[in-house]
């Protein structure tokens, strides 16, 4: 059973090239599905290293994204959804 993962263009770009490197360097053939499974065991099997490779990213709360949640926009209505309605639908 296979699932949809979404990953981040450049970073699918990256592994396909790594995929063809292993094809022309190595002859080892192996599908995106194959790499991503061997990627997540390895991790898993490493998983000390990929808890202090995380530990050096900053802090979520130091994301522009999150930072903007503790200050949001307000719009001088009480529900919102009503106004992307009318901007989406014309009502």
């Amino acid at each position: 059973m296979s699932v949809t993962v979404k990953i981040e263009k450049d970073k699918k770009e990256k592994l396909e090239r790594f995929i063809a490197s292993l094809l022309l360097r190595e002859g080892i053939k192996i599908t995106l599905q194959e790499a991503l499974g061997l990627i997540i065991d390895y991790a898993l099997q490493n998983e000390e290293q990929i808890v202090q490779k995380l530990k050096g990213l900053p802090p979520l709360e130091e994301d522009p994204a999150w930072k903007a949640l503790d200050n949001p926009v307000h719009w001088g209505i009480k529900d919102a959804s009503k106004k992307i309605d009318e901007y989406l639908y014309g009502r």
